[in-house]
């Protein structure tokens, strides 16, 4: 019991730590001087898409400081709804102090936090075992404030183009294919969070699909649909998330920005969360769990070179740049590994039991 209550602890103050970086970012970019020669005044002419096969400019005349906010707000708001949605955050962290840990999954808010810890522990391995063997990760170099700002905007741009595009299209198409009746409301929904194309029950009246807080949002539902069709689907939904994956991976590497080849399993092991995120509980968090090893993974280490003059590199300049990264790698991550691993552990074994 006083395990339950330690690790809802801990992602309640991960969680706190989003919200408060909200004004840490906003002080940093509008209230320090992180760089010569960038600042909130600075012109922003376009914002760039990286795509795997082309490069996308959309024209915008702005500055950096605009950008950096209105991307913020975006940010809070689906904050805002992940943490609403399902029984909310507050009750699904109460009834998981009870010792069901499963409920941490009922709400997507609480679900992100664990694989934001499960992710950024994984990745750290990785990277250890991938740097012993030789494999270079690399890193980004450049400016301090025009880095803050591409964290700030690349996860809504990247998850747009790797989940949304490459992962959602695809899904919406094999949707319209297979479903009937399939309204534009609900094709929305269908590209918004994919799993709202397996909410479907067949009866004798014909379909019924289940609303969000209706759906079975634990980690590996319990409770098959029986629609035939949705049962065809699943396997190709899931066929586009490795294959999005891979290219989020892969386009780390080839986008000449600092990274080595060892990015490439880093970044397509983070896609595989992000991935599974968006089909799971919707677009929005996924935005969230690449926001928060983005920016919040970052921003109070951002803070510390404005403040301080200590690089935002360093790992020991300040305990500004500790602690987010003891609380998200090891307090958070270790037990939020060890409960993805029992949550498909019961999975494999759940569907081992029914064959």
């Amino acid at each position: 019991m006083s395990l339950a209550f330690l690790f809802v602890g801990i992602i309640l103050f991960t969680v706190v730590m989003m919200v408060v970086s909200f004004q840490v970012g906003l002080y940093t970019v509008f209230g320090t001087r992180l760089s010569n020669n960038y600042s909130a005044s600075s012109p922003v002419y376009a914002l760039t898409y990286d795509l795997d096969f082309a490069r996308v400019q959309v024209p915008l005349k702005s500055n950096l400081g605009d950008v950096f906010a209105i991307f913020l707000l975006i940010y809070f708001g689906f904050l805002l709804l992940a943490g609403r949605q399902g029984p909310g955050l507050f009750r699904a962290l109460r009834a998981a102090t009870t010792g069901r840990y499963e409920a941490l999954f009922t709400n997507p808010l609480s679900a992100m936090t664990v694989l934001l810890g499960a992710t950024s522990l994984v990745t750290i391995l990785v990277d250890t075992v991938q740097s012993g063997a030789g494999v270079s990760t690399g890193s980004l170099t450049g400016d301090p404030f025009s880095l803050l700002v591409d964290f700030t905007v690349a996860p809504l741009l990247e998850e747009s183009t790797f989940r949304l595009i490459m992962l959602g299209v695809p899904v919406l198409v094999l949707a319209l294919l297979l479903l009937r009746g399939l309204s534009p409301l609900k094709a929305a929904k269908v590209l918004w969070r994919p799993s709202s194309a397996w909410d479907v029950d067949e009866t004798d009246d014909g379909e019924k699909r289940r609303s969000f807080d209706e759906s079975d949002l634990s980690m590996f539902p319990s409770n098959p649909p029986r629609s035939l069709r949705v049962r065809a689907l699943r396997p190709t939904v899931y066929l586009f998330l490795v294959l999005s994956s891979f290219s989020f991976g892969y386009a780390h590497y080839a986008s000449g920005s600092g990274w080595g080849p060892g990015k490439v399993s880093e970044a397509a092991l983070a896609g595989l969360a992000l991935g599974y995120l968006y089909i799971k509980y919707g677009f929005h968090t996924s935005v969230l769990l690449h926001w928060s090893i983005n920016y919040v993974g970052s921003i109070y280490s951002f803070l510390a070179q404005g403040l301080y003059g200590v690089p935002w590199t360093s790992n020991s300049g300040s305990f500004l740049d500790v602690l987010p990264s003891v609380d998200i790698v090891f307090l958070l991550g270790v037990p939020s590994l060890l409960l993805l691993v029992n949550e498909l552990m019961k999975g494999a074994m759940g569907a081992s039991s029914k064959e």
